[in-house]
């Protein structure tokens, strides 16, 4: 792809190095600096740096199409397509541009209600109670195997539906998913995800067909009624395209937010102890830890038509990245970005759920999660410190910040 005279070309980072996803954001200045776009030839991707230019692309569907949003960024090996091949997925609200995505987005909108998350408060937070109660009185805990891995799933599983005893095959069956999507996986290893992906897609196929059959009280049978109100905007493909969706995208940017923002949140014992001392710090501290280190890197769009981004012409068919890790620490956004403060003042400011008709519909479900969490963590482990000297090792993709292990010291 010919690149634009004034856009700049990486040929000094990876963004699947260890180093860069450690900790990318001593390149991601220096990016910014170098230009509100950079061309990397290698993902064959124009990464974006800047806020102003990051909403911009946001707000405008008709010239940057979400069509590429969730495709591998490495075509899987043939042997893996073969398996895929078995099951015919259709867009869904991440990757859907008109005329598909409104209706989808209106049938999700219109069952993911206040009330139905207002009935889920009451069984995340007594989840959320047992799952740190298992481990409060140990001297050290390892909170993502221990609580912000298993929480999301328990949220979503609930929510769709999904008897708990099926929960650990799900589970499993998520394992290196992410790698196979945005990160390098081994040809040994694609096959046996692409089977998992397979078997999860069918059994959300049975799920739904299950609802149809015997309703019940969860956000399928919500969405299946809808479904029956409105046959020529929602096809069962499509219903089932949805439950699959939300079972995997909530599991696994959540519990992303958790681990990244408790990592900020605890090395920052200031914060933490204020937000001890007073709870209804808790809201502005979780946007906080969603701008500062958020639970993906970034996003993709395609260029429809040949246009213009902070003042580099991109032609048709350009990839972006929009980085918004790199657009939370823009200065012209946010005063001393490098600073982690739980009373900014315009935290919410974030893109870590989007913006526009792409915004995340799970987000005030993730902020649920989030703060009942917390409020259990500050009640139950309020001495809580982080383990001295971890690596913070983040498993290697391009989107997801999703850290290894977070070790913790309970104050048991």
């Amino acid at each position: 792809m010919t690149t634009s005279a004034s856009c700049p070309v990486a040929h000094d980072f990876d963004p699947l190095d260890d180093a860069f996803l450690t900790d990318p954001f001593p390149r991601l200045a220096e990016l910014r600096s170098e230009g509100p776009v950079v061309y990397h030839p290698d993902y064959d991707l124009y990464f974006l740096t800047r806020y102003d230019d990051i909403e911009q692309v946001l707000l405008d569907r008709d010239t940057f199409a979400a069509a590429n949003a969730s495709s591998p960024v490495f075509p899987p090996c043939p042997a893996a397509v073969k398996v895929l091949s078995a099951v015919k997925r259709v867009p869904t609200l991440t990757n859907a541009d008109p005329p598909r995505h409104a209706p989808m987005r209106r049938a999700v909108q219109n069952n993911l209600t206040p009330k139905r998350l207002t009935a889920l408060e009451p069984i995340m937070r007594a989840q959320s109670r047992r799952m740190i109660e298992a481990f409060k009185d140990s001297p050290t805990a390892d909170l993502v195997s221990q609580l912000a891995f298993p929480l999301p799933a328990y949220a979503g599983f609930t929510l769709l539906g999904f008897p708990e005893d099926d929960w650990e095959m799900l589970k499993a069956w998520c394992s290196k998913r992410i790698l196979m999507t945005y990160g390098r996986l081994p040809e040994e290893d694609q096959v046996a995800v692409a089977e998992n992906v397979v078997a999860f897609w069918k059994y959300c196929e049975e799920h739904v067909a299950h609802r149809e059959a015997e309703p019940g009280n969860d956000f399928t049978t919500d969405l299946l009624a809808w479904r029956a109100e409105h046959p020529d905007e929602v096809s069962f493909n499509d219903a089932v395209s949805i439950v699959y969706s939300i079972a995997l995208a909530g599991h696994d940017s959540t519990t992303n937010l958790f681990t990244n923002g408790l990592r900020y949140l605890l090395a920052n014992q200031d914060a933490w102890k204020a937000i001890v001392a007073d709870p209804s710090l808790i809201p502005n501290a979780v946007e906080e830890m969603l701008r500062f280190d958020p639970p993906i890197l970034g996003w993709r769009r395609i260029t429809t038509t040949e246009t213009e981004v902070g003042g580099v012409t991109l032609p048709k068919g350009a990839q972006l990245f929009m980085t918004f890790a790199s657009a939370h620490r823009d200065a012209d956004k946010f005063p001393e970005p490098d600073t982690f403060d739980i009373s900014r003042d315009n935290a919410r400011s974030h893109l870590s759920f989007g913006k526009g008709v792409h915004l995340c519909i799970g987000a005030p479900l993730a902020r649920l999660e989030m703060r009942v969490t917390l409020e259990n963590l500050i009640e139950l482990t309020p001495n809580l410190k982080l383990v001295d000297e971890q690596a913070f090792a983040i498993v290697p993709n391009l989107v997801f910040r999703q850290m290894e292990e977070l070790l913790v010291e309970t104050g048991a």
